[in-house]
């Protein structure tokens, strides 16, 4: 079974990656890339960053993201609090009113004041909703093999949406990555 091929490398923290296992059919989280905004005693939080959105972006902005064509920016991040919106941008320092994610992604507060000369506002992604666990929950899922935990990148913020799932899967150094090319619905073949 490929689960347990591919098991989880590292425990989730704020900034891995959460890959969904082939085995998840959740229509929620099917082939999705979550990256982890909390981990921790009180329970896990992050976005799924492979997930477009049709909604549009009509959503209360902050005065530096006002005028911006965001259409192709807005992404489901999840099925909990769908009135939520949560953004993240490529830094190279974090800033008051953000919060620091990977090395490279931050977290940003939107009802902090920004300059513009701290952000490009067409390289932020805006995520309706999030992916919530309770205490307890997420150790279920990984040790049902539903989800694989591993490291991200800078980069990881502006994958392709649609090949995403593969091109995390394809860098690994384990047997994780002889599953990136693994066929959406393989009982097709």
């Amino acid at each position: 079974m490929t689960d347990r091929l591919v098991t989880p490398t590292i425990e989730p923290y704020r900034g891995s990656l959460l890959v969904a296992t082939p085995q998840l059919e959740d229509p929620n989280f099917r082939r999705t890339v979550v990256l982890m905004l909390e981990h921790g005693p009180e329970g896990s939080l992050g976005v799924i960053l492979n997930r477009p959105s049709l909604a549009a972006m009509d959503l209360a902005l902050p005065d530096w993201a006002v005028g911006l064509d965001c259409a192709t920016q807005v992404f489901s991040g999840g099925p909990v609090q769908p009135d939520a919106i949560l953004a993240l941008a490529p830094v190279s320092e974090p800033w008051a009113g953000s919060t620091r994610v990977t090395e490279g992604i931050a977290m940003l507060d939107l009802e902090a004041d920004v300059g513009f000369g701290q952000i490009d506002a067409s390289t932020v992604r805006y995520y309706i909703g999030y992916s919530g666990w309770s205490p307890g929950q997420l150790r279920f899922e990984l040790e049902e093999g539903a989800w694989w935990t591993f490291g991200a990148t800078n980069d990881d913020l502006s994958l392709e949406p649609s090949n995403c799932w593969s091109q995390v899967l394809a860098r690994q150094r384990s047997a994780a990555r002889l599953l990136a090319t693994h066929p959406d619905h393989s009982f097709l073949n």
